[in-house]
């Protein structure tokens, strides 16, 4: 028999955990709440999106939710987690989760940004159902991003298009943007530990 779990997962992971999912297929049986991504810039919106998700009745018990969101995006995760009774993701971020803390930090050093083809296509570029942070214009992204003078796109099997790269381009103002390799292996094993525990 499968063991029941219930991801409450940020949207921004989609496609890196639908593939990483499966392998698993013959031991879980999973449920995906998925939170659309951004949230984590208005952090009053995820804590409640948090609660009414771990409300949802496919929850019955506890023990089988997940909160698959880093446990920097709300700013008392540990706690509000230890609350709730509900296991979250033992990495900073969603880039985290895809390189590991230490090798993000290396990635980010030098006025670099780091981010994943989602981030672009369903951040950056999205128009209708967002968070209020992924409304801004031109001139908000450049305040917000103009001091980034490198972004790198990991490239965890998804890719972003050469139109995705220019409209972001734009965006950020001009910044040398790169594509930088990352497998799936860590997540992969990332998400199977998760599920695991």
């Amino acid at each position: 028999m499968r063991e029941r779990r219930v991801l409450i997962a940020c949207g921004i992971f989609d496609d890196e955990l639908k593939d990483a999912l499966v392998p698993l297929e013959d031991r879980y049986e999973v449920e995906i709440i998925r939170l659309p991504p951004g949230y984590h810039c208005v952090i009053e919106e995820l804590e409640a999106k948090l609660r009414e998700a771990l409300n949802d009745p496919r929850i019955a018990d506890r023990s089988q939710a997940r909160l698959f969101i880093g446990r920097n995006c709300l700013p008392d995760m540990r706690d509000f987690c230890e609350r709730e009774g509900v296991r979250c993701l033992p990495t900073a971020n969603c880039l985290s989760a895809m390189t590991g803390d230490e090798r993000l930090k290396e990635l980010e050093d030098g006025r670099t940004m780091v981010i994943t083809p989602a981030w672009i296509r369903k951040m950056f570029l999205a128009s209708d159902g967002v968070p209020a942070f992924l409304r801004w214009d031109p001139v908000d992204f450049r305040i917000n991003f103009g001091r980034y003078d490198r972004v790198l796109v990991l490239e965890t099997g998804e890719h972003a298009t050469d139109e995705e790269i220019l409209e972001a381009f734009e965006l950020f103002g001009g910044p040398v943007i790169e594509p930088e390799p990352c497998g799936p292996e860590r997540f992969n094993s990332l998400v199977r530990d998760f599920l695991a525990k």
